[in-house]
């Protein structure tokens, strides 16, 4: 707009939702001098452009409206005045004006309805045909004669977040945790997100239940946790995971998360040394629609999908398939950004699209019509999770793969080649040279696992060996974000500041979130445990240092006050 000679100083800026997190919008119309910013959705991206508009169709009508956090989640996930933290009640908080992570200028969704008369009352250029959507209207860039009243009454109180967890203890590797989550808070109803992911979970829960009852016991803990605050900037699983960092470090060895789960094929992303894992799983679940397996139902998509012919090859050679990268916007940030620990995001869709997102219109009777009408996705993803989670429970050494890890990053590296040969002057030696040391170590230990295994020696010295291999804390070693200044003195005068240490931050994320959602490509700023309660839980264990534990109904103070 600036290349247009649009200045939106002191004015309110009208953003339309998509081609990037929706944070980033009012974020960029602070920086440059904006007094507000409101969101709407276009009907190009999920209203009638795509199709008929509920009631009669799955698609957002003309005055739904998509609600969704705009906290700067790419700084950190998490309660805004508790960076680095747990929230609990006696953590000390940073006074609001300098908590990073806020808005700096009142924000509001609003629907394409709404934002007809403004978008008529618009002078100025013409916006550039990619902006453009289906409104009924000229798209000009502004200004004009269009005024906005805009009045928003904030509460900054301290609320309880829940989440709930469930633990069954390892016969074998007690230490040796594997988390699986999904949220259970929604905007409105939530129908899709997120309750489709939360029933899977639910009924895995029963099945794992329905086995312990028969004597089954796993050889890892398993951790099944219900997540509070997703929606508001992923506290509860964030929180969790700051108040419980230094256990999680030693113990958590993977987490599979959940979100919304839909019809169609699968869709996964995670850490590229479990792409080799999930796929054999995959091929034992059956595809609803098709009945073949879940990985070849998602091959022949692919095949159909692929526009190139090098495509189509590897789609056919490669063993297994290639899942997406995992970056933010659901529960498994804290884990994969914060603890260094690897994870999955898994769920079905592609084929119940519509335009119910985050409003109110993602309803029981929406997902029954539009969407999983049978439940038979449902079944199916609690059946992938569950065969993943007792395969990663039973097994002697975990499944971790990473000549697969190596070959990803060597793409990564050729990419950041083929940039650097543009400008000519980077020199990415170096990161070349990493990487085939990466490559060899990879192939080094599959061979040495295959050594073992094939004399039969695993089940003793070398699989303590190969356990202690993945489970080394050099690998988990990396910081999510920096505290500073004033942040410092707050983590030194805290008692839980022990708890901050540990790890990368991303902020990309998985590509599955509807068009014009304002999800980070996939998507998503308050609180955690403030006190524990003990609940029934499905097996002993022992208490943390500070009486909590991680099996426990975690309650969480979630607020933004700078004097409580």
């Amino acid at each position: 707009m600036k290349k247009m000679g649009v200045d939106v100083k002191g004015k309110v800026v009208l953003a339309r939702y998509g081609a990037s997190w929706r944070g980033i919008k009012p974020k960029v119309a602070h920086e440059n001098g904006a007094a507000a910013c409101l969101i709407y959705s276009d009907p190009k991206d999920d209203g009638f452009y795509q199709g008929d508009v509920y009631p009669e169709g799955p698609f957002r009508p003309e005055h739904g409206v998509q609600r969704g956090s705009v906290a700067d989640i790419p700084v950190h996930p998490g309660d805004p005045l508790t960076p680095g933290i747990g929230a609990t009640a006696d953590a000390r908080r940073l006074p609001i004006d300098k908590a990073e992570t806020l808005t700096k200028i009142p924000v509001m969704p609003i629907s394409w309805g709404d934002a007809l008369p403004l978008m008529k009352n618009l002078r100025g250029p013409v916006a550039p045909e990619s902006w453009r959507g289906a409104v009924p209207v000229t798209y000009h860039v502004g200004p004009g004669p269009a005024l906005v009243h805009f009045k928003i009454s904030a509460n900054w109180d301290l609320h309880t977040a829940y989440n709930v967890v469930a633990r069954i203890e390892g016969s074998a590797f007690p230490d040796e945790w594997i988390i699986q989550g999904n949220h259970h808070d929604a905007w409105v109803n939530g129908a899709s997100d997120p309750v489709s992911g939360m029933i899977a979970l639910m009924e895995e829960a029963r099945a794992l239940g329905e086995m312990l009852k028969q004597g089954w016991r796993p050889k890892r803990t398993i951790l099944l946790a219900a997540w509070d605050g997703e929606e508001e900037g992923l506290l509860g699983s964030t929180e969790w995971a700051e108040h419980h960092a230094p256990e999680l470090k030693e113990k958590a060895v993977l987490y599979i998360n959940g979100d919304s789960n839909g019809k169609g094929g699968l869709g996964v992303s995670g850490s590229h040394s479990l792409e080799r894992f999930i796929h054999e799983v995959a091929r034992d679940i059956q595809d609803p629609q098709t009945g073949k397996p879940v990985y070849e139902a998602l091959r022949e998509y692919r095949l159909e999908q692929a526009k190139e012919e090098k495509d189509r090859r590897e789609l056919r050679e490669r063993p297994d398939l290639r899942i997406e990268a995992l970056g933010s916007g659901s529960d498994y940030t804290a884990f994969v950004d914060y603890l260094g620990v690897a994870a999955l995001n898994l769920g079905f869709g592609g084929e119940s699209s519509g335009g119910v997102y985050h409003s109110i219109y993602d309803t029981f009777t929406w997902y029954t019509r539009f969407s999983d009408t049978t439940f038979v996705y449902g079944r199916a993803l609690a059946q992938l999770d569950g065969t993943a989670v007792v395969r990663l429970a039973s097994a002697t050494v975990l499944p971790f793969e990473f000549t697969n890890v190596a070959e990803t990053v060597g793409r990564y590296v050729e990419e950041l080649a083929t940039l650097a040969r543009k400008e000519g002057s980077v020199d990415v030696d170096p990161l070349k040279s990493a990487q085939e040391t990466l490559a060899k170590s990879a192939q080094a230990y599959e061979e040495a696992l295959t050594r073992a295994s094939n004399s039969g020696t695993v089940f003793r010295k070398d699989a303590a060996d190969l356990r202690a291999l993945v489970q080394a804390p050099a690998l988990r070693a990396r910081a999510l974000y920096r505290l500073r200044g004033e942040d410092d003195a707050l983590r030194a005068g805290s008692p839980r500041a022990e708890a901050v240490g540990g790890s990368e931050k991303g902020c990309a994320g998985r590509a599955r979130a509807p068009p014009g959602s304002g999800r980070p490509s996939r998507r998503r700023c308050k609180a955690t445990p403030v006190t524990t309660k003990p609940q029934t839980n499905l097996a002993r264990h022992s208490r943390n240092q500070n009486g909590s534990r991680p099996g426990d109904t975690e309650l969480a103070e979630i607020g933004l006050a700078n004097d409580q």
